[in-house]
């Protein structure tokens, strides 16, 4: 019997119909894979996962391969954005196996829980170098039952695998020397040379194909970038030049969707033309304030405004929910087929717009009657500057930008017409948070723009997702608060993790900043100490995923690398150093943030892996700052509050914002314990941010 019908995760109720006798995770199935000394098939993904969809179609939907599974296995299916503690250890026997990792990932487990055999995709017949599915569920079914001595053997070498893997970490610590001093900007640049090392100087991004938009790694080429600007190099600095580039070329891609707006998760290709068509709003949550600081970094960068203000217009319509918190993903596939909602061919634009302004879309969007992508299709992208095409059709530049962004909109009307693909609609607290901090940012940066009601339209969003969260993912006195991964998910069922509360503390504190009101720097407080009882290693030098009262697995993970989304490592540091600037400190927060602190070196050699932990690091460097304003109202001091706003845009240092109640309007500058005199005029105040 199938399981997964009732499931709360989408992702589990796409495979609800399938033939295999799929349990979700829990004490039922392990249970009976105990019970009956059965192998447990793990498999792992995610409801826009585009090759899960194939291995489900190929695989799990096929009768004969069902059979073999639920004859000589437990099967079970987890979604990796629900249980991203599952995922992240049977990850790691990929890992081991030299196979890479991914999903949907695929793990055979003694029925104790320790992997004996793994992978990811393995498609029905022996193909890419693969075994075929069920080629392999027959060998290591015979494996199980002939031969159990290798199995465990292999299984404790597995064991074995993992806990060198966690304790690697260790070792590069223990080379760190003690009471480490954060060197700043300075070991801040030579992370960046290795960064700039891996930026395909031609197409942008980092590495050659496939390409991620990889953000946590692009902040720290913006902070270089303005370190760059405010040494007077401009956009001609080398991180500087990398970052407009890849900023570009993602736009111009076809990762980009030039309807609706919206980053994909990946492309397939080096020049970003091809994605994969899911849509995370993890990306997207990222991509929002780095582009709006962009775009004020850089006001030539034309495009980059633009993306924030279409980005955040797709959020809303496609993405929110009825609380104000926004939906976890949309899928690549619609009727089966991957990119059909979002691709078009030339005869279909002329439907919609005409053959003369088909014509001219065409030209514009690289549609041609050949296509780009499959079946003909053309995905929609910006190969060539606007200049440039409309000197080719004969036609002025502004008349052709006017007639497009019409075009857009009425193809886009059209589009709305198909059969869109699956919406993941888990309400995930961590992604939620991400996006809470971009739109502050990109409010921050529309403050800097002369935008106000720009910049009031995205902090409303931002405070009504973060009251959401509060209310509903949050349970408990907020002097020790519960943090649930996702609303969907019953109470209690599904605790969050470190990113949930790390991610949601950043996004308070960024709220904080904005707003100056209490209540956001009270829960920021309150989830910090929440993490530090109940996450923190008992060496005190790092934090674990999951918490002290969770579930027991074979591994406790420890949160280190940065993925698609930083690691809950580098944030919760960030925030308890933020806190620590606002006057927040504690001894416990300081003894984990310098134990933490430890593995900078480890950083500094691997800056992509711990992006946002030398990030997080620029808050205990020399250069950073704590700006407390003082005065009767937080609107008295809002003049000099968007000074200091929009200066550390453009600024490398870390620079804090606090408000204090005073009859005086005036701004007080502290760095390392060394404060100014109440500053009242604004021309001091911007002399004394710079440093």
């Amino acid at each position: 019997m199938n399981r997964l019908a009732d499931a709360t995760s989408p992702y589990l109720r796409q495979h609800a119909e399938n033939p295999v006798e799929w349990y979700p995770w829990g004490p039922e199935a392990l249970a009976r894979a105990r019970a009956e000394d059965r192998p447990i098939l793990l498999s792992v993904g995610y409801s826009a996962c585009h090759w899960c969809h194939v291995m489900a179609h190929e695989s799990f939907e096929d009768p004969a391969t069902a059979a073999l599974m639920n004859r000589a296995f437990i099967n079970i299916k987890v979604d990796r954005e629900e249980r991203p503690d599952i995922d992240a250890i049977y990850q790691k026997v990929v890992q081991l196996m030299g196979l890479g990792g991914g999903w949907p990932l695929t793990v055979f487990l003694t029925p104790d829980l320790r992997p004996f055999y793994g992978g990811t995709y393995f498609p029905p017949t022996p193909s890419y170098g693969r075994p075929g599915f069920g080629q392999l569920l027959e060998a290591l079914a015979e494996a199980f039952r002939e031969r159990r001595d290798q199995v465990e053997a292999q299984a404790e070498s597995f064991m074995e695998g993992i806990a060198e893997l966690a304790g690697l970490i260790d070792e590069e610590s223990a080379k760190a020397p003690p009471n480490l001093r954060i060197a700043g900007l300075a070991a801040l640049a030579d992370a960046g040379r290795r960064i700039l090392a891996r930026v395909d100087l031609e197409w942008g991004g980092i590495g050659r194909q496939p390409k991620f938009p990889n953000a946590t790694a692009l902040e720290l080429l913006l902070t270089m970038a303005r370190d760059e600007q405010s040494r007077g190099l401009g956009p001609a600095g080398p991180a500087s030049g990398a970052l407009r580039r890849t900023l570009e070329k993602m736009w111009r891609g076809g990762i980009y969707d030039h309807l609706r707006g919206g980053f994909a998760r990946y492309a397939t290709d080096r020049i970003w033309l091809v994605p994969h068509f899911e849509k995370m709003l993890y990306d997207n949550a990222q991509l929002v304030g780095l582009y709006a600081e962009a775009a004020l970094l850089w006001p030539d960068l034309a495009f980059a405004r633009p993306v924030v203000e279409e980005t955040i217009e797709y959020l809303v319509a496609d993405m929110r929910g009825p609380g104000g918190t926004f939906y976890s993903a949309t899928d690549a596939d619609s009727e089966g087929v991957e990119g059909k909602y979002f691709c078009w061919t030339p005869r279909e634009i002329d439907e919609v717009l005409g053959e003369a302004a088909g014509r001219r879309f065409a030209a514009a969007h690289g549609v041609s009657a050949a296509g780009n992508f499959e079946h003909g299709m053309s995905i929609l992208h910006r190969p060539r500057p606007l200049a440039d095409v409309a000197a080719e059709l004969e036609i002025a530049e502004d008349a052709l930008r006017d007639e497009l962004a019409r075009s857009r909109a009425a193809l886009l009307e059209r589009r709305y017409t198909r059969t869109p693909p699956l919406r993941d609609d888990k309400l995930l607290t961590a992604w939620n948070a991400l996006l809470i901090s971009g739109l502050c940012r990109a409010a921050s940066a529309a403050e800097g723009w002369g935008a106000p009601a720009i910049r009031d339209a995205w902090l409303a969003l931002a405070r009504a997702a973060a009251e959401h969260l509060l209310d509903t993912h949050v349970s408990g006195d907020m002097s020790m608060p519960r943090v649930l991964r996702c609303e969907a998910c019953p109470a209690g069922e599904l605790p969050g993790y470190l990113d949930d509360l790390a991610f949601l503390a950043r996004a308070l504190l960024d709220l904080h900043e904005l707003t100056f009101e209490p209540r956001w720097l009270a829960g920021a407080r309150a989830l910090a100490r929440h993490a530090l009882a109940h996450h923190t290693r008992s060496g005190g030098d790092g934090f674990y995923l999951t918490a002290d009262d969770a579930e027991v697995m074979i591994e406790r993970v420890e949160s280190q690398h940065d993925a698609a989304i930083p690691s809950g490592l580098g944030v919760i540091v960030e925030v308890l150093l933020r806190l620590e600037h606002l006057g927040e400190a504690s001894a416990g927060a300081r003894a984990a943030v310098e134990a933490t602190l430890l593995r900078y070196r480890t950083a500094l050699d691997q800056p992509i892996a711990f992006a946002s932990l030398l990030r997080a690091a620029m808050w205990a460097a020399p250069e950073a700052a704590q700006v407390t304003l003082r005065g009767p109202s937080p609107a008295a001091v809002a003049e000099l509050a968007a000074l200091v706003r929009r200066e550390r845009l453009r600024q490398p240092q870390a620079i804090g914002l606090g408000f204090e109640v005073a009859d005086e309007v005036a701004a007080v500058v502290c760095r390392e314990q060394v404060c100014t005199t109440p500053l009242s005029d604004p021309n001091a105040l911007r002399i004394a941010l710079v440093g």
